[in-house]
């Protein structure tokens, strides 16, 4: 292929301008009984840290942090074979190999 063509989307433009597009907002609804009331049962607190306070931090052996990657500056890594789940897991090969 020599071109390429890409179609305007309307659509696009009308969510990302909600205030223009979007429908006024209707009158409020009414809060059921059952919202106000306490959950039945018993509670628990969690004792564990969110993932985004426990990531990086783990210190699982094998596991190692390469940074954030491309455009999105997502986390990425990587794992030793120990770290592997599967039959026969090897390491990766080296260059000199």
């Amino acid at each position: 292929m020599d071109e390429t063509h890409q179609e305007a989307n309307e659509s696009a433009h009308r969510s990302f301008h909600p205030d223009e597009y979007a429908p006024k907002p209707g009158p409020g609804r009414k809060i059921s009984k059952e919202e106000t009331e306490e959950v039945p049962g018993n509670t628990v607190k969690s004792t564990h840290r969110p993932g985004q306070e426990r990531a990086g931090k783990s210190g699982e052996s094998g596991m190692h942090d390469t940074g954030p990657r491309g455009r999105s500056q997502r986390p990425s890594g990587t794992r030793d074979a120990p770290a592997s789940t599967g039959v026969d897991p090897q390491e990766p090969r080296s260059d000199s190999d």
